[in-house]
């Protein structure tokens, strides 16, 4: 289970207070808000990559805020997809695990194929997919998504949205998406929380 409690945040001025809200291992969640409420920064502080003023950030019970970024087994994946354009497709997966399967992991982002492939070869949708595919071989035990699909037209969208739920939940996966979006909240997640400017 993954646990914030009462954090806080604040630059110049408070940017979040006391957000508080648990999330199961496998559940899905959505955080809503203006430009400027804190949603990017929220999932920032739980992955490890910006500190944050109070409260605190729990994994089964422990408190992760020493814990490095990369032993947290939390991924997060960006609105612009972060890959790496002197590798390939297959070598892009194998960054985020050596060991990785890429026929299998292919499949499974619904990309078949695809493995020799140079990223400047693929499409924003095809992007997002890798980016996906990437952090899933890590086996994260939370993934963060940080409007991954809000460039994307709206037919493939909802498309690459059902996609990675449904990978989310074959690989019991706990994720929170943070959108602009009502529609694609809804679609992503019973439970849905809002900050507010």
């Amino acid at each position: 289970m993954l646990e914030i409690k009462d954090v806080s945040k604040s630059f110049s001025k408070t940017l979040f207070q006391n957000i508080s809200f648990t999330i199961e291992q496998g559940q899905r969640l959505s955080i809503m808000g203006p430009s400027g409420s804190g949603k990017t920064t929220l999932l920032r502080c739980i992955c490890g990559l910006d500190s944050f003023d109070s409260g605190s950030i729990n994994l089964d019970g422990v408190n992760i805020q020493e814990t490095p970024t990369e032993k947290r087994g939390i991924g997060l994946i960006f609105q612009k997809p972060v890959l790496y354009h002197h590798l390939d497709v297959g070598g892009n997966i194998k960054l985020g695990n050596k060991n990785a399967d890429v026929k299998e992991i292919l499949e499974l982002i619904h990309l078949p194929g695809y493995g020799n492939r140079r990223v400047d070869e693929l499409s924003g949708g095809e992007a997002q997919r890798l980016a996906l595919g990437r952090s899933i071989v890590a086996e994260p035990r939370f993934l963060l998504l940080d409007e991954p699909f809000s460039s994307l037209d709206e037919t493939l969208r909802k498309k690459l949205l059902q996609d990675t739920i449904e990978l989310l939940g074959h690989k019991k996966i706990g994720s929170i998406l943070v959108t602009h979006n009502h529609e694609e909240a809804k679609l992503f997640s019973e439970n849905s929380i809002l900050l507010e400017d």
